[in-house]
């Protein structure tokens, strides 16, 4: 995900926005931070450990509405996307993106996370 992007468009809209580059890095963060992320943005593609790896990771301990997950990748097939949802994530967004496809699935996600809690 190109981070810049993404906190641009999130962090004026009261959104705290925490980059990750690596999959265990992501994880250890979510672990010892003491409270969950609201949502996570995923790039499939990572150093260390796929996105698809570490989607399957976060499902071990946090359900689908208990953590969000919108996979994002330039890759684009329909395995992929049908890879991405068996990982566990709860929406795929494909690169190119524009901000305000980007804002609404996010939001989507979050509004359905409201509704079990």
């Amino acid at each position: 995900v190109n981070h810049m992007v993404v906190e641009n468009s999130l962090e004026p809209r009261g959104f705290k926005v925490t980059v990750c580059m690596s999959g265990p890095e992501a994880l250890e963060t979510i672990e010892t931070r003491g409270y969950l992320p609201d949502l996570i943005l995923l790039d499939c593609m990572m150093p260390e450990m796929t996105g698809y790896e570490m989607c399957e990771q976060l499902r071990l301990s946090f359900p689908c509405n208990c953590l969000p997950v919108i996979m994002v990748s330039a890759k684009n097939q329909e395995q992929d996307v049908v890879k991405g949802l068996t990982a566990g994530c709860n929406d795929y967004l494909t690169k190119p993106f524009g901000v305000q496809e980007l804002n609404a699935r996010i939001d989507v996600q979050l509004k359905l996370k409201q509704l079990w809690y």
